[in-house]
């Protein structure tokens, strides 16, 4: 039972992830693909973790592609963050260059942010 819901949870998490893309506005940040948040149905959470040694900034994906601010992480500092399954955030260095688009996991994702040239990938939850 609990391989089918993993399974299912992981097939609608990737249905979100491609259908958050299609008609998405230009982001303001140069070097990413265009995103929007779809829908807030199904809550979750995500958590930065600053490793890159270097300032990041944290934006959302708006319902319309623009990007709202929520701040941003000096090395070493972590952020959680209460979301949605198919809300996108995007990663900017200090000039505000983006240099990745990520979406949350179903229960919970973990971002850990390393230096510029290797991206960062979501985890499940800890």
């Amino acid at each position: 039972m609990t391989d089918n819901r993993t399974r299912s949870s992981l097939r609608l998490w990737v249905a979100i992830v491609a259908a958050a893309s299609l008609g998405a506005a230009t982001s303001a940040h140069a070097g990413c693909p265009s995103a929007r948040s779809q829908n807030s149905d199904v809550a979750t959470t995500i958590t930065f973790v600053n490793q890159s040694g270097e300032y990041r900034g944290i934006y959302w994906k708006d319902f319309s592609g623009g990007d709202k601010s929520y701040g941003g992480l000096n090395p070493g500092e972590r952020k959680t963050i209460s979301t949605f399954l198919t809300h996108p955030w995007e990663i900017t260095n200090g000039p505000g260059d983006c240099l990745q688009l990520v979406f949350p996991r179903p229960g919970g994702s973990i971002v850990r942010l390393t230096a510029r040239g290797r991206r960062a990938h979501p985890s499940q939850g800890e």
